[in-house]
This record gives C-alpha cells, sequence and structure tokens, in this order.
C-alpha cells in the first residue's frame, strides 16, 4: 500500500514558500526522502511515498464451563482480530458437539454427544461499517466452515456464541463432556 503526495511550490512575485522548502530539505537530509533536485523558475513537485506492511492477529482461546449440561445453555465468548487486510476466518469442531471424554456414542438410551450451534459475529469496515456473521450446528462444523470479508477489514474483535441444544432420547450419559472447537484466521492479500 503507498501514500502518494505531490506538492506544487510556486514562486510568487519572487518569493518562494521558505517554510515548505525548509520541510523538504530536513526530510531529505533525515533520510526519509530521496530529493532529487531540478532547477526550475517556476516551482517543482516533491514525491513523497510509503507503505503500511499487513498485519493479522488473532487472540483468544481458553476454556469455557458450561456447567450441568440439560440443553440450551448460551455462553459467549469474545475475542481478539486484527486485520488490516481482507481476510478469511475458519471454524472447525473436532467431535462435532459436546462428546463423553469415554463413550461419545452413548450407552444404552443415554446419548453421548450434546449438539450446539455456534453464532459467529465479526465487526468488519470496508469503508463503511459493517457485521459479518454466520451461524453453524456443530455437526456442520466437523467440516471446516469459512466466513470470507470480501473486500472488507476488520474492525477490532467478534463475538462466538454457542447455544446446547436439548439432549435426545432418554438425556445424556453421565460424566464429563468436551469439545476443541478451532478458530483459523487468513489473511487475503
Amino acid at each position: 500500500m503507498g501514500l502518494f503526495l505531490t506538492t506544487s511550490l510556486v514562486k510568487r512575485a519572487g518569493a518562494c514558500s521558505t517554510a515548505a522548502l525548509a520541510a523538504v530539505a530536513v526530510l531529505a537530509s533525515a533520510g526519509a526522502v530521496r530529493a532529487d533536485t531540478v532547477e526550475s523558475t517556476s516551482g517543482f513537485d516533491v514525491a513523497v511515498t510509503g507503505r503500511i506492511v499487513s498485519d493479522c492477529r488473532l487472540s483468544g482461546g481458553g476454556t469455557i464451563d458450561l456447567g450441568e449440561l440439560t440443553g440450551n445453555e448460551v455462553v459467549t465468548a469474545d475475542f481478539g482480530l486484527r486485520c488490516n487486510v481482507p481476510f478469511d476466518i475458519s471454524f472447525e469442531s473436532a467431535r462435532g458437539g459436546l462428546a463423553h471424554v469415554t463413550k461419545p456414542r452413548g450407552e444404552g438410551p443415554f446419548a453421548g454427544t450434546l449438539a450446539y450451534t455456534l453464532n459467529v459475529a465479526v465487526p468488519t469496515l470496508a469503508p463503511q461499517s459493517g457485521v459479518m456473521s454466520a451461524a453453524y450446528s456443530s455437526a456442520d462444523l466437523t467440516a471446516r466452515k469459512t466466513l470470507t470479508s470480501g473486500d472488507a477489514i476488520a474492525a477490532g474483535g467478534g463475538q462466538l456464541q454457542i447455544r446446547t441444544q436439548r439432549p435426545q432420547g432418554a438425556g445424556l450419559l453421565a460424566g464429563e463432556y468436551v469439545e476443541t472447537l478451532s478458530v483459523t484466521l487468513q489473511p487475503r492479500v
């Protein structure tokens, strides 16, 4: 990305803008600008360029304890997202739901997995403010799902909401349940 600035300094009645010439001289002597000298009776142009390096970062994660699983539990988690270029953000479930640690298929009439819905909201700028959002079932997330920002950049974070479903059949098998939800950021430069 570049910033281009063209400044014309024009002689008026034999006087030049001393402040503007001094600013160019200071920039040139500091090594910030390469100034080629061109003699002219009417003025000259100075081209100034620069760049901004692409920067994409994702922060957050950790453990969320849903407590006693009865269904319809709702938790939200904020995450940091900084990306000054368009990006893709992907979500993937390791188990397709909250799964019993030793018996994810359940036992007898009791289920070993509790499904959930993941709602995602990510504020963006393009140049107007917007929000990219999606809702995924935990079963669908066993295959990676990706949200694309289009031409937008991140506006500074996002939010995940997890809502568990009602247990099927006789309910859930007693024990500990786990799930790993992976969130991946990919800049599109």
